[in-house]
């Protein structure tokens, strides 16, 4: 049971509230390391759970309609409540752009882009970034064709 909600209790999230949670999911997978995945979250969005995805909780109450991330707590609040703190290796101007795409849907969402580190990481080039969003997302291997092209 999330915090704002009653046990058993069906949310029903408006399409903006739904688009904020989508676009938290995304740019979570694409900019945070290890493993973040959000497996069901369209049918937890879709059966009005009140816990998204076994991670995220839903909060009627708040401004931003996403409670506690349970799997990223750090990113959770660097992005809603502000805290650069939390998350060092993400840059103060990076961190803005991410909070406005995320929230306001404003900019376009903005590429990580890792800067070599003891010539370990190379930076990572707009169409390597395409395909990496559409490996997480599941497109089809057609579309990853086309991005060949553009490499």
């Amino acid at each position: 049971m999330g915090p704002g909600s009653q046990a058993g209790e069906m949310i029903f999230l408006t399409s903006k509230e739904k688009a904020v949670i989508r676009r938290y999911a995304i740019v979570c997978q694409l900019w945070r390391e290890g493993d973040q995945d959000f497996l069901g979250l369209e049918y937890d969005l879709a059966a009005g759970c009140s816990i998204l995805a076994g991670r995220i909780a839903i909060d009627t109450r708040s401004r931003h309609i996403i409670g506690p991330d349970a799997g990223d707590r750090a990113f959770h609040a660097a992005i809603f409540y502000n805290d650069r703190g939390a998350v060092p290796e993400i840059a103060a101007k990076d961190l803005r752009r991410l909070r406005r795409y995320i929230i306001r849907r404003k900019g376009v969402l903005p590429v990580r882009n890792p800067v070599r580190v003891r010539g370990e990481r190379r930076r990572e080039g707009v169409a390597g970034f395409c395909q990496k969003l559409l490996v997480k997302l599941g497109v089809r291997c057609r579309a990853r064709r086309h991005l060949r092209g553009l490499q």
